[in-house]
């Protein structure tokens, strides 16, 4: 069902460029030969067939898209594979999918094979013939398996259905007008659900443009942004950061009429750093691995609302959003059926998904976070929200962005830790941060520790990288 809408893509516009990889461009008709050329090697080479599971530990390229869609055309299940994983992580992954093969950039070493599985070198070459024969699958039929980014060490599995996969890319492309023509700079990692819905599938399914970043750099995306016009670009807080702190020349950035921010909540000083230098507005997309997109702000204004809560823009097409006991539960083609593996009951509530997020909806269909059921600090029984006090801390003048979490003390104690990254040579102290919070927050919910850093320990998906 995926290639197979990856086939109508092609036929509609087989002489537009699908991809840009450096100094590559690759039209869609040139994309659907490199997928079926992989295809073959993939069922010859590894007797790849139908529900067998294919790991990619692939960056962000044309060999990436082709691997993908080559996958699907045999109905195997495709999992982007996170570099950052641990051998042991990736061994017991691994264990509980059934890998069948691996995906690796030609002349890489793995430093781990999968038990029984295969070891194939990444795409390269192009089929003489344009046919990608593709297996008839239900729309129920799993196409991809993602991993959450959770703090176990072990990541959960979402299965993506057929359906899953093209209603979201429908449901995105229609909400952002994602059309031929438009060109979106692809930076956020494939193995990163944001990045694999929206930098991926969903322009390619639609005849729009994919720019591909690779080695990930603030002066050369933006140099990339201005060579290629790229016009749309999907990041995380953590890149819009950098880039408004460190790119000097905004002309370089102008050509971008739609910047989407997803992955994180978007600190306010970022927002007002970046409308001064490019003069646009970052738009907040909310979603997550479980759900794809939810909600975009597409609104022209920011909206103001007299209670507390981050803005998040409304509903796109195809999804409905019910408030459960203050609970954002979701429900929409797009929505994962259930983990992989787990019993699921707890996790949906009358076939809506429950999100974690609390938060409240406006009579014109505003949706406003206010916070997460499931993220706390637990401090001597009593529980805090970290994003309380992180909002509270970015308030101070030079704080770019904040992550507040907690450390275990002795006798089991916790003590409240925030993070802080600051703008270019601006320094804060330790009591100026305290005394700030001490006026604003109740005197339990101060942070003790106080780090500064370069910048956040962030993946460029915008998640909070964890300690190994």
């Amino acid at each position: 069902m995926i290639a197979a809408a990856f086939c109508d893509a092609s036929d509609r516009y087989p002489g537009r460029i699908a991809i840009v990889d450096g100094d590559r461009r690759i039209t869609y008709a040139e994309l659907l030969r490199a997928a079926a050329h992989f295809r073959d090697r993939l069922r010859n080479e590894a007797n790849i067939g139908r529900g067998d599971v294919v790991a990619c530990l692939l960056d962000n390229s044309w060999q990436f898209a082709a691997a993908f869609f080559a996958a699907s055309s045999l109905g195997a299940i495709f999992v982007p594979w996170n570099p950052q994983w641990r051998d042991r992580e990736s061994q017991e992954l691994a264990g509980r999918l059934g890998l069948h093969a691996m995906i690796l950039d030609r002349g890489k070493p793995a430093a781990w094979k999968p038990e029984g599985g295969h070891l194939l070198s990444a795409p390269s070459e192009f089929s003489k013939s344009a046919v990608l024969d593709c297996e008839p699958l239900s729309g129920d039929a799993t196409a991809a398996y993602l991993t959450t980014s959770g703090s176990t060490g072990i990541p959960k599995i979402v299965p993506r259905s057929c359906r899953n996969l093209v209603d979201g890319a429908a449901n995105v492309t229609s909400a952002l007008g994602m059309q031929p023509g438009k060109r979106l700079l692809s930076v956020v990692p494939f193995h990163h659900s944001n990045g694999f819905h929206n930098c991926l599938i969903a322009p390619l399914l639609h005849g729009a443009t994919v720019i591909m970043q690779r080695g990930f750099t603030p002066q050369g995306c933006a140099a990339l942004i201005r060579k290629e016009a790229a016009n749309v670009m999907i990041g995380s807080p953590f890149l819009f950061g950098l880039l408004a702190d460190r790119v000097s020349d905004p002309a370089l950035m102008s050509s971008l009429d739609l910047c989407i921010s997803a992955g994180a909540r978007m600190p306010e000083p970022t927002v007002e750093r970046w409308l001064r230098k490019t003069g646009k507005r970052i738009r907040q997309l909310y979603g997550s691995t479980e759900t794809s997109v939810i909600t975009i702000d597409c609104d022209d204004g920011a909206p103001s609302h007299p209670d507390a809560g981050v803005y998040v823009g409304k509903a796109i097409p195809g999804v409905e959003i019910r408030l459960v006991d203050g609970e954002i539960t979701v429900r929409s083609p797009a929505v994962m059926s259930g983990y992989f593996g787990e019993k699921n009951e707890e996790n949906f509530h009358e076939g809506f998904y429950r999100t974690g997020d609390s938060g409240y909806v406006t009579a014109d269909g505003g949706v406003y976070l206010t916070g997460r059921l499931r993220r706390v600090i637990n401090v001597a029984g009593v529980k805090v929200d970290p994003v309380e006090i992180e909002r509270v801390v970015e308030e101070i003048p030079g704080v770019s962005a904040c992550h507040a979490d907690s450390v275990d003390g002795a006798h089991g104690a916790s003590s409240i830790r925030v993070r802080l990254a600051l703008a270019p040579e601006v320094s804060v102290s330790r009591d100026a941060v305290v005394e700030h919070c001490r006026r604003r927050l109740a005197e339990y919910k101060l942070p003790r520790i106080i780090e500064v850093c370069d910048q956040l320990p962030v993946t460029l998906s915008g998640k909070v990288r964890k300690e190994q």
